[in-house]
């Protein structure tokens, strides 16, 4: 799909294109490398994965995890089925923590069926590369998801494996309702391994408040902390605490989602360089233009998968400008 339109109900069709060949109402599934942080566009991924397969499979993951709380133990709660990994924008040597896990679940899991779901991939290095590369043909059963067409065209060249484009889950979820705004315009803007090379952040702040997503301590309750970080390492698994973690996480996605909405409703207009800036501005309906990160993820994913009429895509500073101006805020 690459028309210069998109709606949520066409993503959501390309969504389960994509993913029903994988999936079964008859045998259990995990899903792993739950997003434990702050980047509330991982934690809308997690909630579109989980409406995803509440409506196509009808039940729960039997296992679920973050990359630290993983104990080499999913045969132990699903002995069969096929084994997911969350989606985003992390498959490549930007943050190895991940692209570590899923060569340790590569390796471990050998010729089980394992599904990245759908990644921007992005490496700076051959030899991050080629090592993913020999996890992946090792395997020999993988399937990669892929959010747009140079990461497509760039796996089918370098790895041995099933290569599917794939839009991003966080369209499975609902509209999401906005706020009323407090201030005519937001802008959101990474801090991060991503962030831009250039400085906008000056122009950004004449216009009003420059923000990126904040850590969300309430999103875990005090027993979520006791259970996961005190009792769990300590005791042995069982279907009854793995039941427990899985609402946790759902909630705690959920949690996150509401903040992210609620912090994007302050402005009537919104800038970001976040593709689920981008996402979530769309679900709610909203205006807004986007920059873009360093290597170009959202001019990359709108590109495959159209833009829907309210987003404006600038480039630099000149082009934002023109935007803003033309939005009626300059």
């Amino acid at each position: 799909m690459n028309s210069s339109t998109s709606s949520s109900l066409d993503l959501i069709s390309e969504y389960d294109k994509a993913l029903s060949p994988h999936v079964s109402s008859s045998e259990p599934y995990a899903l792993l490398d739950f997003p434990d942080h702050y980047n509330v566009g991982d934690s809308a991924i997690y909630a579109g994965e989980m409406a995803y397969f509440d409506s196509k499979v009808g039940y729960s993951p039997a296992y679920v995890c973050t990359f630290s709380s993983y104990r080499r133990d999913v045969e132990d709660f699903a002995p069969e089925g096929p084994i997911f990994l969350h989606g985003g924008g992390n498959f490549g040597d930007v943050w190895p923590a991940h692209q570590d896990f899923r060569h340790e679940v590569l390796e471990r899991y050998t010729g089980r069926k394992v599904v990245q779901l759908p990644q921007s991939i992005h490496f700076r290095d051959q030899k991050a590369v080629d090592k993913t590369a020999k996890a992946i043909s090792g395997h020999g059963n993988f399937t990669l998801l892929v959010r747009d067409r140079e990461s497509f065209d760039f796996a089918s060249k370098a790895f041995d494996c099933e290569v599917v484009m794939c839009p991003d889950a966080a369209h499975n979820i609902s509209n999401l309702s906005k706020g009323a705004a407090k201030a005519p315009v937001l802008s959101m803007i990474r801090k991060d391994r991503e962030q831009r090379g250039d400085s906008v952040v000056p122009f950004l702040e004449s216009l009003g408040e420059v923000k990126d997503w904040e850590r969300q301590f309430w999103a875990r309750s005090p027993m979520d902390r006791i259970v996961e970080r005190v009792i769990s390492p300590r005791i042995r698994q069982t279907g009854r605490l793995m039941a427990r973690r899985e609402k946790m996480f759902r909630r705690q996605a959920w949690n996150r989602v509401n903040y992210g909405v609620r912090l994007l409703s302050e402005g009537e207009l919104v800038i970001s360089d976040r593709l689920h800036v981008h996402i979530m501005s769309s679900l709610m309906n909203k205006k807004h233009i986007s920059l873009d990160n360093y290597y170009g993820k959202i001019e990359r994913y709108i590109a495959a998968w159209g833009n829907d009429g309210l987003v404006t895509q600038v480039s630099d500073l000149s082009s934002l400008k023109k935007a803003v101006t033309e939005a009626g805020y300059g």
